[in-house]
């Protein structure tokens, strides 16, 4: 289990580094659809989604103190995946067309607040952050990647974490942080194996199966004493149990294919946006306005710094 290791940039003082956070828009905006009880504006357009993440940026702006926010999202998923395995994410239920009604407004809320939006057709969201995060880093700047999706343990670093969203309602400084020393913790690999681990055992969540009969504590096993599958492969006649080397022989070519498509793919063109955080709050209260959001309007209202979210 991670360490609940609790958050807080603000006590980070020696810190200098400028700091970005990362949001990924689709992992967010699910938790609240699900995770925030039913609202609908009075034409019946349902918000729940839109007031748990305009919430919820709002106070990882207050409680972290970034220096920027930039919130990405899906189009349509990976083509390049795709042609590797017809069946990747398959096995995921279409979007409610009550939170894909919701979808626009969180875009045009997090422009008003100033944050940086992108989408791109045919690329996946966690391909952006991941090559966002990687440029952040080679600037010796930090990156937090604010998302559940076990994926991002492979692009933590000295200058890259992650943060954990808690399993049920919490403010943002209830958030774990995920570095180098936490994804040993959670996985029991290092971060540079996770897409070794995740291809040995799987990834349910997009539809990828692992080797047969390999959970996690058999490819932490192997992992640690050989290092990465190339090197399992290397001593294929020391796996034991020995039925495990037959097993591994006939299945080269689907661990391959898995470290294919659980690696984060660099975006050759991607370039750092200008992120430098701006709100324009007349478009910010219109929008709330317009989406009924009183209680919300009314803190915006009374605190232009946004230290009440």
């Amino acid at each position: 289990m991670v360490a609940k290791r609790k958050f807080h940039l603000k006590m980070r003082a020696t810190n200098t580094k400028k700091k970005w956070i990362l949001v990924d828009g689709h992992n967010l905006a699910f938790r609240c659809f699900y995770g925030v009880p039913t609202m609908t504006r009075s034409d019946g357009l349902h918000t729940n989604a839109i007031f748990g993440y305009v919430r919820t940026l709002m106070r990882l702006e207050s409680c972290h103190a970034p220096d920027a926010i930039c919130v990405f999202f899906d189009t349509g998923g990976s083509a390049v995946r795709k042609e590797i395995l017809s069946t990747y994410k398959a096995n995921r239920k279409k979007m409610p067309d009550e939170l894909a009604a919701q979808l626009d407004w969180m875009a045009k809320l997090a422009l008003a607040l100033g944050y940086y939006v992108e989408a791109s057709s045919g690329i996946e969201a966690d391909d952006l952050i991941g090559s966002c995060a990687r440029k952040i880093s080679a600037n010796n700047e930090c990156a937090y990647i604010a998302s559940s999706d076990k994926d991002f343990a492979q692009c933590i670093s000295e200058n890259i974490f992650q943060l954990l969203p808690p399993a049920g309602a919490g403010k943002p400084s209830d958030w774990q942080l995920l570095d180098e020393a936490g994804v040993y913790e959670k996985f029991g690999v290092q971060n540079h194996q996770i897409v070794d681990y995740l291809s040995l055992v799987g990834d349910g969540a997009d539809n990828i199966d692992g080797l047969a009969g390999v959970g996690p504590k058999t490819a932490v096993k192997w992992l640690s004493r050989f290092g990465s599958i190339e090197n399992i492969y290397g001593n294929v006649a020391k796996i034991q149990p020995e039925r495990f080397q037959k097993i591994l022989l006939e299945n080269r070519e689907i661990l391959l294919r898995n470290q294919r498509l659980i690696k984060l793919q660099d975006i050759a063109n991607f370039s750092l946006p200008c992120a430098e955080i701006r709100p324009n709050s007349s478009e910010v209260e219109g929008l709330l306005g317009a989406l009924e959001f009183h209680s919300i309007l009314r803190d915006f209202r009374a605190n232009s710094q946004r230290t009440l979210f």
